[in-house]
C-alpha cells in the first residue's frame, strides 16, 4: 500500500486556518525587513518586495483586514479592492522590469493567510513556460543594496498612498 502520509494536512491545520500562530499576521505587525520591504499600502492589502528567494522583483501582497484564509471569504467589494491592490503592484513591476511574463499566485497551502505572490518572470527564467521551483522563491536572500534600490523605484511608481 502506498504511504499517503505526505498527502495529509498537518494536525494543526484547522487552528492555522483560524489564525493561530499565523506567520503573516505576525509579519504585518513587525514588517521584519529580513523577509520583505514595504513598498505599497493599498486599499485592503500591503505589498512587500520580498527579500528572500532568487527572483528580482518578487513581491508578496498580504491581506491586512484580519486573518482570513480564502479570497472567497471576502465580500465582493473587498475582493475587488484586494485584486486592485495586487494589480497595482503587478503593473509597477511590469513598467519597471519589463518581464517576459507575470505570475500571480494565491495559494496559502503552507501559510493559510490570504496573500498573493506576484512574480516577474524574466528572460533569464530558470523554467520558461513552466512553474518555478519553490527554491527560487524561498531559498537565499536578495543582495541588500539592489533590493533597497528596487524598493525605492517601486514606491515611486505605485499609486498615491504607497508606503
Amino acid at each position: 500500500m502506498v504511504d499517503d502520509e505526505w498527502r495529509r494536512w498537518p494536525q494543526d491545520w484547522t487552528a492555522r486556518k483560524a489564525g493561530d500562530g499565523c506567520q503573516l499576521c505576525d509579519f504585518l505587525r513587525t514588517e521584519d525587513p529580513a523577509w520583505g520591504l514595504p513598498v505599497y499600502t493599498g486599499q485592503v492589502a500591503n505589498g512587500y518586495l520580498w527579500a528572500r528567494g532568487q527572483i528580482t522583483g518578487y513581491c508578496v501582497i498580504i491581506w491586512r483586514g484580519g486573518h482570513i484564509c480564502e479570497p472567497t471569504d471576502l465580500t465582493p467589494a473587498d475582493a475587488s479592492r484586494y485584486f486592485d491592490d495586487i494589480f497595482a503592484v503587478g503593473r509597477a513591476l511590469i513598467r519597471l522590469l519589463g518581464p517576459a511574463k507575470m505570475n500571480y499566485e494565491t495559494l496559502g497551502n503552507a501559510v493559510p493567510h490570504l496573500h498573493t505572490h506576484v512574480v516577474p518572470r524574466g528572460l533569464d527564467d530558470p523554467n520558461p513556460g513552466g512553474p518555478l521551483p519553490w527554491t527560487y522563491l524561498d531559498d537565499g536572500h536578495q543582495p541588500a543594496g539592489p533590493l533597497h534600490a528596487l524598493a525605492d523605484d517601486l514606491r515611486r511608481l505605485l499609486p498615491a498612498g504607497a508606503t
